[in-house]
């Protein structure tokens, strides 16, 4: 073998190993955060007022020094908004998602991928991240009795956060953004 086929046929083996871990590290299945409205109009993260303007009075308003937290969004003092059975944490001037409860049908999470409302199924979700539902668990949570949960990553970039899409007889009835304690 001549020396320019060596140095091809390497430069060849380099370019194929390259493009199998890439593929490899990206092969993670993602909902993006930054892609994702509420009910298509605002980020995830924005404005307590435009949240208000857009949802409405709270049902109520929580002090998580009463609850059993383990981590917040926030590192300062926050209170949780409440909707029905929906949480977002908030500071003054800002809020941020927590728990939607998708059931209610009063919010819903729009993404270019996907529309998180209650007409989502598991079989919809089988589709777009089958691997994704192949770790999917079994598990009792509140106000929900027993449900399937899975989990998506919120971005290609390494995190602890996560979504945990939970289903009850196949239909989608809460979505939580996960953060690890």
């Amino acid at each position: 073998m001549t020396y320019n086929k060596r140095i091809s046929s390497f430069l060849l083996f380099i370019v194929l190993v390259l493009t199998t871990i890439a593929g490899q590290t990206n092969s993670k299945e993602v909902l993006e955060w930054n892609s994702i409205k509420i009910n298509n109009k605002l980020p995830l993260i924005c404005k307590r007022s435009n949240l208000l303007d857009l949802l409405g009075k709270p049902d109520k308003i929580l002090d998580p020094q009463s609850l059993d937290i383990c981590t917040s969004y926030f590192e300062k003092d926050f209170d949780y908004l409440v909707w029905g059975r929906s949480r977002f944490e908030s500071t003054n001037s800002q809020a941020v998602i927590s728990s939607i409860d998708i059931e209610s049908g009063k919010i819903k999470l729009v993404s270019p991928k996907i529309t998180l409302d209650n007409f989502i199924t598991l079989d919809k979700i089988k589709q777009i991240f089958p691997k994704a539902t192949k770790d999917a668990e079994e598990l009792i949570i509140d106000d929900k009795g027993k449900v399937v949960s899975i989990k998506l990553a919120t971005s290609h970039k390494n995190s602890d956060d996560g979504w945990l899409l939970f289903f009850k007889a196949g239909k989608l009835v809460r979505v939580d953004y996960w953060i690890a304690c």
